[in-house]
């Protein structure tokens, strides 16, 4: 006699179960690709470039005339009187009267300044016809105070002109040399106790002849 084995009735339900279980692939989440930055590039800041508004001149110099620092150089100088000077220095717009010589005649000017360090200073003085703020415009004498005044008629280029030294021991010499457009002035100034070589008037004279050709 057979026996039939009888497999339990919950064990046949769940079989089906299980197979379905195995067929089917495992379900895998996909985790979304994170999405490319966009980089934005900060452009960049455009300043406005603001011209500086120009600088007023510090030059005095009267129309159609040079400005003195741009008519004589520390060569020049070098070169006049035998010493080596520095730099120069803009003087700006300077006065000058000549109230009993002159007949109160007034003027400004524009002067340079050289130094020769513990020999002498020289300052250019260069003077318009428009520069006269009293009075006409002429070539005056200047003041014999303090110093003897002789005039120094033998300039190239200028139509008149004066010579003027201090008392001693010190000494100080001014030449003025005058042409139709322009009272050109060399101010003179050693050192105390400094004794100079040469001739001053002649080496004056030498170097306003040169800058009055330049100014023409």
């Amino acid at each position: 006699m057979r026996v039939r084995r009888l497999w339990p009735a919950a064990l046949l339900l769940l079989t089906p179960v299980l197979t379905a279980c195995g067929d089917d692939d495992p379900v895998v989440e996909d985790t979304p690709s994170p999405s490319a930055t966009e980089t934005s590039t900060p452009a960049e800041a455009t300043s406005a470039t603001t011209s500086a508004p120009a600088q007023p001149s510090s030059s005095a110099a009267a129309a159609g005339l040079p400005a003195a620092c741009d008519l004589v150089t520390a060569e020049d100088l070098a070169e006049a009187y035998g010493m080596s000077f520095g730099a120069p220095e803009v003087g700006g717009s300077d006065s000058g009267s000549e109230g009993s010589t002159g007949g109160g005649l007034a003027w400004t000017s524009d002067d340079c300044s050289f130094e020769a360090e513990g020999l002498a200073e020289v300052t250019v003085k260069v003077t318009g016809p428009e520069d006269f703020t009293q009075g006409a415009f002429g070539c005056p004498q200047p003041s014999d105070d303090e110093g003897s005044v002789e005039p120094a008629n033998d300039i190239a280029g200028a139509t008149a002109g004066w010579w003027k030294v201090s008392s001693p021991p010190d000494f100080e010499g001014e030449l003025r040399a005058c042409s139709p457009k322009v009272l050109l002035q060399i101010d003179l100034d050693y050192e105390k106790g400094v004794e100079y070589e040469g001739d001053p008037l002649n080496q004056s004279v030498g170097l306003a002849e040169k800058l009055l050709a330049a100014i023409g």
